[in-house]
């Protein structure tokens, strides 16, 4: 009841000060911040009691204050805090890459492998023709060619493909999960999105050239070689000089860290390099390779997190437009469904071709279903890349985003309990807190 109490009458008071002023400066900018900060928290103190996770509270408190719903965070509120994103996409990279232990993936190796052949990427064959199939649904391809056709639902089927680390990394947090499992669907997870990045880029290629999209084939395959290996290497220095300070002055690593993360996320993207990959590569470097204990940094790291990943998160939930997805729901509906379906089924089919262990033939499937940031990112890159038709693409792809952040966390986490995983890792809880 209190926590309720309060975040009415938080909303209260954000509904009185933008009555002052709608202006979007750095005083619009730190309103905006503080709001979702405190509705996000509350609102997973509610959802909580429902034995729901509390990622679902961050992202319910974000539809509900954003643009489309109460517009108490307006759109030029929300593109005010995009450092939050990049910060949050570092901060993730690293967690990540530091928790992925490579001597423990090791014995399911193969069955990565094998997953993501007949999961991931697979899925974007299935999801392509699945989509061509309904496309008569769709508005998208009224004055497209079949080959036209084909080419857009390629690149759509790729596009709707990509996991979250975010949700996996928050979700393992929450319930502490700690094994063979949470091993396998964090190594999963970054694979995938690595090897979506790649196809993508080959798949706009083929697309450029059949729809007239404005992308040059060798361009584009230079741009992703220098920005898959660009980020690897420059993720391998940054892990270098991490492991060189944490060795060396050890005081105030975790401030430090948080520094490469804000610098990274200014720098990276105007240099053409990947944020995600760069840490990744980093924490995976501190893990495996330096001779430092990377569990000390993220001990001390985790408390500088909740606060951006609550805001992270909220944010994310103000880009859903449940209207936008209500007109469109029979299609994405399908598409979803067949995306989750598909991943079932084609997980299923590699763990026991590879005779994976049976809490990761059982369970690991459903962290391959969430949504978050890669998908946005190629939203974006499709909006740029080809105007005639990204903005038609864009509806379809954020409806059925929308759908799996809304949908997937608490299957998720309820699997992440059953598999007799949770609670074995103790550890401060990054993106819930105590709470």
């Amino acid at each position: 009841m209190i926590p309720l109490l309060l975040l009415l009458a938080v909303t209260g008071l954000m509904q009185a000060a933008r009555t002052f002023s709608t202006d979007v400066g750095t005083g619009g900018t730190e309103l905006a911040f503080g709001f979702l900060l405190l509705a996000a928290y509350f609102t997973a103190r509610i959802v909580s009691q429902f034995k729901l996770p509390k990622l679902t509270g961050y992202l319910l408190a974000g539809v509900l204050a954003g643009p489309f719903v109460l517009d108490l965070v307006t759109r030029e509120m929300a593109g005010s805090l995009r450092i939050v994103n990049g910060v949050a996409t570092c901060i993730l990279g690293l967690t990540a890459g530091a928790e992925l232990n490579l001597k423990r993936v090791r014995p399911v190796a193969r069955t990565l492998r094998w997953v993501t052949v007949f999961s991931v990427v697979a899925s974007m064959i299935v999801l392509a023709g699945v989509l061509f199939l309904i496309r008569p649904l769709l508005p998208l391809f009224a004055d497209l060619t079949t080959t036209q056709s084909l080419a857009v639902c390629l690149l759509i089927g790729v596009a709707v493909s990509p996991q979250s680390p975010a949700v996996v990394m928050a979700l393992l947090s929450e319930t502490k999960a700690d094994g063979p499992l949470s091993q396998f669907m964090l190594a999963a997870v970054v694979v995938s999105d690595l090897v979506a990045v790649l196809c993508y880029a080959i798949v706009a290629a083929v697309a450029g050239v059949v729809i007239g999209g404005g992308v040059d084939v060798m361009d584009t395959v230079l741009a992703v070689a220098w920005e898959l290996l660009g980020s690897i290497l420059f993720g391998v220095l940054i892990g270098i000089v991490i492991g060189g300070f944490l060795r060396t002055v050890k005081q105030g690593a975790s401030m430090f860290a948080l520094l490469i993360c804000v610098v990274v996320a200014q720098i990276g993207t105007r240099v053409h390099l990947d944020p995600l990959v760069v840490m990744l590569a980093a924490g995976i470097w501190l893990e495996n390779f330096s001779k430092t204990d990377a569990s000390a940094l993220l001990h001390g790291f985790e408390s500088a997190q909740l606060p951006v990943f609550l805001v992270w998160f909220a944010l994310a939930g103000t880009r859903l437009d449940l209207v936008q997805l209500s007109s469109a729901i029979v299609p994405v509906l399908i598409l979803a469904g067949t995306r989750a379906g598909w991943y079932f089924v084609g997980t299923r089919f590699a763990c026991k071709l590879t005779d994976a262990p049976p809490v990761v033939t059982k369970y690991a499937w459903m962290g391959l279903v969430p949504q978050a940031g890669l998908s946005l990112a190629l939203i974006v890159v499709i909006q740029k890349q080809f105007p005639t038709f990204g903005a038609q693409a864009a509806v379809i792809l954020l409806s059925v985003l929308a759908v799996n952040q809304l949908l997937s966390p608490p299957i998720l986490r309820a699997m992440l309990l059953r598999s007799g995983e949770g609670g074995k890792k103790a550890s401060v809880d990054f993106a819930a807190g105590d709470h």
